[in-house]
């Protein structure tokens, strides 16, 4: 055995560092446009922007992080991961988009300690970790705040992949006992991780050990618990958010075609990354000659994967089994969700393509080359991806970019074009965001979304009975909360607060925190006469949202139908003080404090200053000399 010297560990230590900062500046050249990024109307408003519980680090949310599901997930490190975010920048996106950054740079550090952990060559590592560091399919995952969870997990993930190969060249219970508690903090940010102690077989097969003994399988049996307890919750969770069985119309033989056909995609995407997308729908048509080929295809790589282990071609044969692992809980057999990949799944199951895709390579070129012919080649794969990374980054800027990405990809996608819609809807374009929610439902007349989103539509646009029959169709093909939650909103307003009220009710089984929700109910039974019951809803609405001027100003106007004068001018003093340019609230400072005795001119006179044109009527009457 060769003696390293001082001067050999002084090189290797600075080879390391060397490397290190090639990754680490890798990734802020291709990210550097996320830095002006904002929030995504996709998840982001639900995990950050509209979350309560991530507002303090208070026992009641911490309880929360761990007894609740976010949109059929469970994943309370990753709760935790916001707070922090929260708790330095409120909602300022840059932090939450630095902490993306900075757990990317972690990630692929430690993917590059761990390449040099199971093979000899450092290039092979750097080559590893720096196509992993710029690859296009990880903006998803990085630029995307909302998918926090996923590079957070990834980050647990491969703290546990290093510690496992200390474990393996130095064997003892507290080095697999750490290998545990990194996989449990791994499962607890996404459920995604379940996959981990099979993956550290894959890694088994990489570093040479013996299967055939029951070491390397006994070792594994308390991850494996966790593993499948984590496993049931976190279909749980997706029950929770009604996001399972989305595809009824497909059968069990179309299923695993399906399945067999994103298998091979992944690997194609993942080694050719073009017309990538934000989703990927199912294809049209149903299944059909690709579908077949492709699984054909699958299952010749799973039977190479078992030839490569017996011809003792470990890298590739660990590489199928990474892979393999990480990808199969997300090939739709058990039906998630209304597209049939994301690109998001690759960022761990893509170490089991890309491990082995760089050591060929640079080995097969090592031995028909120069020696400088496999970094420079590699590195040109490298700086390509890289500058794809820096446009693909363009679609993160704004959600019109976004969907319009996804719509250009996918044309023919009821998903895409309810989501284009969508946004033109938010941007005012009503006549253009409705052809684009007339074709979604066209395409698919099964997407609920897609009927919600039309609803939600008709009922900007002022046309409640069609807004109405859309929503019906909406609940009619899921009981979907977002739209009990629109459909109260719309008989809210047309004067039928029962059916509001019992819309409302199953939005709050759902969201118990919906600040909106409970003042819709608030409003509701104010309406109704029911005064008690009105004011202990609005006061859950401030309890759930604090800063929202309108939760003030109602419950003063109903502390002033009660007679209650003081809370009512206070209410409205805080509606004033949230936002001094609010004329709704001058106004209705100004009426009580003139039903009060006190002059209301200053009040009146702000609000319409601001804009509230009913004010210069009670200006007229109150305010004259």
């Amino acid at each position: 055995m060769a003696i390293m010297t001082g001067d050999t560990i002084k090189n290797k230590y600075e080879s390391s560092r060397l490397h290190l900062g090639i990754l680490i500046i890798a990734i802020l050249i291709a990210y550097i446009k996320v830095f002006h990024a904002g929030f995504m109307t996709w998840d982001d408003g639900e995990y950050v922007l509209h979350n309560n519980d991530i507002r303090s680090f208070d026992p009641v949310n911490v309880r929360a992080w761990f007894s609740s599901y976010y949109i059929g997930n469970y994943h309370p490190l990753t709760m935790v991961s916001y707070a922090i975010d929260f708790m330095i920048g409120k909602q300022n996106a840059l932090i939450y988009h630095v902490t993306g950054i900075l757990l990317h740079i972690c990630n692929t550090c430690l993917l590059y300690l761990f390449i040099k952990r199971i093979q000899p060559q450092p290039l092979i590592a750097l080559f590893v970790a720096l196509v992993f560091a710029v690859h296009p399919s990880q903006t998803e995952s990085v630029s995307w705040i909302g998918e926090r969870k996923t590079i957070l997990f990834a980050f647990f993930y491969l703290l546990a992949l290093v510690q496992y190969t200390k474990y393996v060249v130095t064997p003892s219970a507290s080095g697999m006992a750490l290998v545990f508690i990194w996989g449990a903090a791994a499962m607890l940010s996404k459920g995604m991780a379940v996959p981990l102690p099979l993956s550290l077989l894959a890694v088994d097969i990489w570093m040479g050990r013996n299967l055939k003994v029951s070491r390397p399988w006994v070792e594994k049996l308390p991850l494996i618990i966790l593993s499948v307890i984590m496993g049931m919750v976190a279909i749980k969770a997706q029950e929770s958010g009604k996001f399972l069985d989305w595809h009824p119309q497909y059968g069990g033989g179309e299923t695993i075609l399906y399945a067999g056909y994103a298998y091979v995609q992944y690997i194609i995407h993942f080694l050719v990354p073009a017309q990538l997308s934000v989703i990927y729908p199912y294809p049209e048509g149903g299944a059909g000659v690709m579908q077949y080929l492709f699984s054909v295809l699958a299952l010749f790589i799973l039977c190479m994967g078992v030839w490569s282990y017996r011809r003792q071609w470990y890298v590739l044969c660990g590489g199928i089994a990474f892979y393999t692992v990480n990808i199969v809980l997300l090939l739709q057999f058990i039906q998630f969700g209304d597209s049939l990949m994301a690109d998001r799944y690759l960022y761990v199951a893509g170490i089991g393509i890309l491990y082995p895709a760089v050591y060929y390579a640079y080995t097969w070129l090592g031995k028909r080359s120069r020696q400088a012919v496999p970094p420079a080649i590699m590195g040109i794969v490298a700086g390509v991806f890289l500058v794809m990374t820096f446009f693909r980054n363009d679609i993160w800027l704004s959600d019109f970019n976004f969907f319009n990405a996804m719509l250009d990809t996918f044309p023919n996608s009821a998903v895409a074009q309810y989501s284009v819609g969508a946004q033109l809807m938010k941007m005012g374009e009503y006549d253009k965001a409705e052809l684009h929610m007339d074709k979604a439902v066209r395409i698919d007349p099964n997407n609920y979304k897609a009927w919600h989103n039309k609803g939600s539509l008709h009922l900007r646009q002022g046309r409640p009975m069609e807004a109405l029959e859309a929503l019906d169709k909406s609940i009619a093909i899921n009981d979907y909360y977002k739209a009990h939650f629109t459909r109260a909103m719309l008989h809210e307003g047309t004067g039928k607060p029962d059916l509001a009220l019992a819309d409302i009710d199953k939005v709050l089984v759902v969201q118990p925190q919906n600040a909106r929700a409970w003042y819709i109910k608030a409003d509701c039974q104010e309406q109704m006469g029911k005064m008690d019951a009105a004011l202990d809803n609005y006061n859950k609405a401030i309890e759930y949202e604090s800063a929202e001027p309108l939760f003030f100003i109602r419950r003063g106007l109903l502390y002033g139908k009660m007679r209650k004068n003081t809370p009512a001018i206070n209410d409205l003093n805080t509606a004033v003080a949230l936002n001094p340019a609010n004329g709704e609230a001058l106004y209705y400072r100004g009426i009580i404090k003139y039903q009060n005795g006190i002059s209301p001119c200053a009040d009146l006179q702000g609000a319409l200053q601001h804009g509230y044109r009913q004010a210069q009527p009670a200006i007229d009457k109150m305010c004259k000399k």
